[in-house]
Formats: C-alpha cells, structure tokens, sequence
C-alpha cells in the first residue's frame, strides 16, 4: 500500500490525542502524590470524564475506566481511514480480541463467574469486535468454540475440539500468541518497513523471554524451547536462537545477545519483562515523533496509550497499597 496516508488531518488528530495523554512529567507528578484520593484528583483533572472514580475504586473498575477512554481513541482514528487502511488496522488491533478470548477461555475452565471478572471485555465486544459480542456470557467451553468458529485464530481451538476441557491453559494462551505474531508480521512485509520493524522487534524480544523462563523455571529442553517459539527471526538470527535455547542462566543469556543487536536491552534479571517494554517504548515514541504520515505512526500511537493505561493503574495501585515510590518508578515505562 502507498506509504503516505491519504488524509494529513490523521497527523493532526494524532497529535492532539497524544497532547491529551499523560506525558513523562505529568505521570512523575502523578506518582509524587502522596494520598490515594490526591492522585484520584490528579488523574480526575487531567481525564475529566473519569468521573465515576475515587479512590474506592478496584483496579478492574480503574482498568475498565481507562479502556473506555482508550476505545473511543481508536474509534476517533478509524474515521480517518480508508477500508484498506482500516483492514489492516484491525488486524493489528487483534491482539486485544485474542486478549479477551484468552480471558474468557481461562474463566470458563476454570468455573469462574465471567460477569465480576471479565467486564472489561464488554467494552472491546460492543464497540470493535463485534462479531463475538456475547462471549462475555459464555459458561461453557461448547459455547466458546461456537462464538469463535468464523474468526481466524479457531484454528488454535479447532485441533483440541475434542479435548478441549483438558487442554493445558498456557498452551493455548502460547498458540494464540504465536498466530497472532505470524499472521501480523506476514501482514507487515506488504505496510512498510518500520511496521515491519515494530513486529519484528516484539517478536525478537518475546521469543528471548519465552526462552529464559522456559529454561530457568520449566527446565525445557533445547528441543522443547523451540518448540514454542514464535518461528520468525528478525534481528535475531536462527543460529543465536538455537544457542540462546540452551542457556542455563541469566549471564549466559547476556553473552549470547552481546553478540546481537539486542545488548543493551536486558539490564536486570529480576525486570525483565519491564526491560523489554521499555525498549519498545522508546521504538514506538521515536518512530511516532520522526514518521509523519504513515500508518505506523497510527500503530505507535495505540501502543503509547496502551502503556500509559498500564503505567497509570501501576502508580495508582502502588499508591493505594503505600508502596516506596522508587518501587512504583520500577513498574512504570517512561
């Protein structure tokens, strides 16, 4: 597709919605308040119509709050888009789709009650992926696999039809992982060059701490590690991969990416998984700032917000149960 999107006015609107977003300061002043009701306060002023919240509030219901916020912004930039443009937009928006079939998946398994633990999913069901609207209210894994027969990701599901109530809970959740990644990233080589390099990135780094924790806590096999990997190398080659899938430790892992572009990513053993977004985050903010008119730029955005949403319920859960603010700045991306 053309490289440059037809309607500068998307720029524009980016731009303003990113304004409207909390920046590095506002989010620094967020976490120097010193009560919770403060940084209800706080949070309230910048996002007025967050106006059902206090500080009585769980974080689901804060979660919930956000996202709303957060589904109006896609909504906003779907407007902007042509149908080949809003094509691919919502198949890089999948991820939550599957995020929210994962959710539901793991609740009926496991008997849980989905109307008190997965509210959050009406509002991705009823307003974007409208064709498993109602998978909220599913009981039962036969009605699961029903709602999701005409989406593209059943194919995970099709295999254990049969099985389905024994299917180990991470195995699926790896699965839908890996065909959401292949299926983007094979959508990737048609957008342009940083899209691409923005999901191959992901990948990279998703397969390094699918790695790691396969061999530190599950003692898996160089085989076995393999075997759940995303098959796609993008800056990290299939021979560091491989070698990688025998690490024994942390260091081991550090001496193998030296050797990669990835050297500098993963700085602490115990933040890993933070170490990684905050790479990403950096990737996303400069292809933001530097990419005009270019659908990554679209791409980038939803990303941006996404962390803020997770770095917001990050400070203020940490302010509701009186963590060290130092800790709280651990658990946050800026």
């Amino acid at each position: 597709m053309a490289n440059k999107l037809k309607y500068p006015a998307l720029n524009a609107k980016m731009k303003g919605m990113h304004a409207n977003h909390l920046n590095k300061e506002e989010l620094e002043e967020l976490l120097r308040q010193n009560s919770l009701k403060d940084a209800i306060y706080f949070l309230k002023s910048k996002f007025p119509t967050l106006e059902n919240i206090d500080e009585k509030t769980h974080r689901k219901e804060l979660e919930q709050e956000l996202n709303n916020l957060f589904i109006i912004d896609i909504l906003k930039l779907t407007k902007y888009l042509d149908k080949q443009e809003t094509e691919i937009f919502m198949e890089f928006l999948s991820k939550y789709e599957i995020n929210c079939v994962k959710n539901v998946f793991r609740n009926v398994t496991t008997n849980r009650d989905a109307k008190i633990n997965l509210k959050n999913i009406d509002n991705w069901t009823t307003k974007i992926f409208k064709s498993i609207n109602g998978i909220n209210d599913i009981i039962e894994e036969k009605e699961f696999l029903e709602i999701i027969k005409s989406e593209k990701y059943y194919k995970v599901f099709s295999k254990y039809e049969e099985t389905i109530e024994d299917v180990p809970l991470e195995q699926i959740e790896v699965e839908l992982d890996k065909f959401y990644f292949k299926e983007i990233y094979k959508l990737s080589k048609d957008v342009n060059k940083e899209f691409r390099s923005i999901i191959g990135t992901e990948i990279d780094l998703l397969n390094i701490i699918w790695i790691y924790r396969a061999r530190k806590y599950f003692e898996y096999s160089q085989d076995e590690v393999l075997d759940i990997l995303i098959p796609i190398n993008y800056r990290l080659s299939k021979e560091k991969t491989i070698r990688l899938a025998s690490i024994n430790d942390f260091e081991d892992m550090k001496a193998i990416l030296n050797e990669t572009i990835y050297k500098n990513v993963f700085k602490d053993e115990k933040f890993i998984e933070h170490n990684k977004n905050q790479y990403l985050y950096k990737k996303y903010m400069k292809l933001f700032r530097t990419e005009l008119f270019n659908i990554c730029t679209v791409f980038c955005n939803i990303n941006l917000i996404d962390i803020e949403i997770k770095n917001i319920i990050n400070i203020i859960e940490g302010i509701r149960y009186k963590l060290d603010k130092q800790e709280i700045l651990k658990r946050i991306i800026i």
